[in-house]
């Protein structure tokens, strides 16, 4: 994850081997502002990807700002209608 001015970009794998460390890393960026998660660098991802938008969400809306999400893969749109919570994610 590399972050830059109010922007955060996720890369690589977002798996339920990595969502632990990439909140981790995300919470305290959430905390100092950031408002946009680009998620155009995800080379794979698994359910665990819902995991780690919707708690950055509510991390974001903690911390009292609401969070915007660009280049959500279509893999994460379709596991969020296979779940029925696509209209939960932020555009």
């Amino acid at each position: 994850m590399t972050c830059d001015g109010k922007s955060c970009r996720i890369a690589g794998a977002v798996t339920v081997d990595t969502v632990g460390g990439l909140l981790r890393e995300l919470h305290p960026q959430l905390e100092s502002g950031i408002d946009t998660l680009d998620f155009s660098g995800i080379e794979h991802a698994d359910s665990a990807a819902l995991t780690l938008v919707f708690s950055a969400m509510r991390h974001a809306r903690g911390a009292g700002h609401a969070l915007v999400c660009t280049g959500l893969p279509v893999s994460f749109t379709t596991l969020a209608e296979l779940y029925g919570v696509s209209e939960l994610l932020p555009q």
